[in-house]
C-alpha cells in the first residue's frame, strides 16, 4: 500500500507538471512501475472472493439435496454444470483473455464431479486420489491461462491432496504442482502464489522427510525435524537477500524472513527447549541432520556460504557432541545472536529506510528483555550477568554506530 501511494504521488506530480516525463519515469521504476501501468483495481479480489463463495454455496446445495435425485440426473447434471462453466470460462479466454471468473467455478464443478461420482459409482476407496485427480484436472487450465486464482486453486487443493495421501503413501507427484504454480506466480509477479509456493515446497519437505523416519527401530524424529527446518530457515534467509528473484514477493521476503527468524529462534533462548532437543541426539545416523546439510548446500547456492557453513557446522556439533547438561551453554549463545541479529535489522532498517525491519530489530531486544526477566538463566545472578553482558554489547555497538556517525 505504501508503494502504491508513492507511485500515486509521482503520477500527480507528472499531471501537475511539478516534474517532467524522464523524471517521472525514473522514479516510478525504482517502485517497479510505469506511466502507462493500469492502477490497482479493487475488483479482481471481489470476483475472486465473491467466486469462492459460490462455489462453496454450490457444494452445499448439491449435497442437501443429492440423494433425492436419480442417479442418471445426477450424472448428468454435473457433467453439464462443469462443462458449461469450464466452456464459457475457455471462451472468454479466447475471446478476451479474461475468465477466470467461470474457470474457478468450473474448478470447482469439477471437484464436486470427481468426489460425487466417485461415491454414486463406488469407484475405489483411496479418497486422495479424487483431490489428485481435481488439481491434476485444474493444472492444465491454470497453465494455459496463467491464472493466479487457478494456480491459488490447483495448489490448494494439491496441498490438501499432498497431506492426506502421506498417510497412505510418499506424495511424489507434489513437485509437479509447486513446478507450476512457480511458473505461473513468476509470469504474473505475484506475491501471494510465490509465498504460498514457498510454504507449500516447505510442507511437502516436512512431509518427505517424516518417510526416512517411519521405521521401527528409526531415531525420534523432534531432533531431525528442528534441525531440517532450522536449514530452511537458513535458506529462506538467503533467499529474502535475493528480492529479485521473487518479483513482487521479494520486499515481502526482505522483512517477513527476519521476523520468521525471529520466532523460530525465541523458544530456544530457553533452557529448557535446549535440553530436550539435545536429549534427542541420534549422531550421524539423523536423516534430518543430513537434510538439513543439503538445504544448507542450497542457501551457500543462493548467495549465504558462510551462514550456511557455520550454520552446518553448529548442527553437525549439536547431532555429534550435544548433550542435555550443556543445555545452559546453548541457551545463552542463542540469547547473544538473537541481541546480534536484532541489531542488524535495527541498522538495515535505518541505512536501507525498511520501516519494517527497523521495528523488527526494535521488537526483537524488547521481547529479549522480557523473556530473560520472566525466565531467570542460571537464576537471579545467572540473568543479571547475562544482561550486563548484553548491555555491555549494546552500550559498544551504539558508541561505534555514533563515532561513525561524527566522522561521516
Amino acid at each position: 500500500m505504501r508503494r502504491y501511494l508513492i507511485r500515486r504521488a509521482i503520477r500527480n506530480w507528472y499531471a501537475d507538471g511539478d516534474i517532467d516525463e524522464a523524471t517521472a519515469r525514473r522514479l516510478l521504476a525504482r517502485y517497479g512501475s510505469a506511466l502507462d501501468e493500469r492502477p490497482p483495481s479493487a475488483a479482481g479480489p471481489v470476483l475472486a472472493v465473491a467466486g469462492l463463495f459460490l462455489g462453496l454455496a454450490l457444494l452445499l446445495v448439491v449435497s442437501a439435496n443429492w440423494e433425492q435425485l436419480p442417479r442418471g440426473l445426477r450424472l448428468a447434471g454435473l457433467m453439464s454444470l462443469t462443462a458449461l462453466l469450464n466452456g464459457v470460462g475457455v471462451a472468454r479466454y479466447l475471446r478476451h483473455s479474461a475468465g477466470a471468473f467461470w474457470l474457478l467455478l468450473g474448478g470447482f464443478a469439477y471437484g464436486a464431479s470427481v468426489m460425487l461420482i466417485g461415491q454414486m459409482y463406488h469407484l475405489g476407496e483411496h479418497f486422495p486420489n479424487g483431490l489428485l485427480l481435481w488439481a491434476l484436472g485444474g493444472l492444465p487450465l491454470a497453465l494455459l491461462t496463467r491464472s493466479r486464482l487457478l494456480a491459488l486453486q490447483t495448489l490448494a487443493v494439491a496441498v490438501a491432496w499432498m497431506v492426506m495421501e502421506n498417510r497412505y503413501g510418499m506424495p511424489w507427484a507434489m513437485p509437479l504442482f509447486l513446478v507450476a504454480a512457480a511458473g505461473v506466480a513468476r509470469y504474473r509477479n505475484s506475491a501471494v502464489l510465490t509465498l504460498a509456493t514457498l510454504a507449500a515446497a516447505a510442507g511437502w519437505g516436512n512431509l518427505m522427510l517424516t518417510w526416512a523416519y517411519a521405521t521401527d527401530f528409526g531415531p525420534d524424529t523432534a531432533e531431525g525435524m528442528i534441525s531440517f527446518n532450522l536449514a530452511l530457515l537458513v535458506l529462506a534467509v538467503a533467499l529474502s537477500r535475493r528480492p529479485r528473484w521473487f518479483g513482487a514477493a521479494g520486499p515481502l521476503l526482505a522483512v517477513g524472513v527476519p521476523r520468521l527468524v525471529l520466532l523460530a529462534l525465541l523458544p530456544f533462548t530457553f533452557v529448557d527447549i535446549w535440553r530436550d532437543y539435545l536429549a534427542l541426539a541420534w549422531t550421524w545416523l539423523d536423516p534430518g541432520l543430513w537434510a538439513g546439510l543439503a538445504v544448507l548446500v542450497l542457501a551457500a547456492l543462493a548467495g549465504q556460504p558462510l551462514l550456511a557453513a557455520v550454520s552446518a557446522g553448529l548442527l553437525a556439533l549439536v547431532h555429534t557432541g550435544g548433550l542435555p547438561h550443556q543445555a545452559l551453554a546453548w541457551a545463552v549463545a542463542v540469547n547473544l545472536l538473537v541481541l546480534a541479529l536484532a541489531l542488524g535489522w535495527l541498522h538495515r532498517g535505518l541505512v536501507e529506510g525498511q520501516a519494517g525491519l527497523f521495528f523488527t530489530g526494535l521488537v526483537a531486544m524488547l521481547l529479549l528483555a522480557a523473556l530473560r526477566y520472566l525466565d531467570l538463566i542460571g537464576g537471579y545472578l545467572g540473568a543479571a550477568g547475562l544482561f550486563i553482558a548484553m548491555a555491555t554489547l549494546l552500550l559498544l555497538v551504539a558508541f561505534y554506530w555514533r563515532r561513525r556517525e561524527a566522522r561521516s
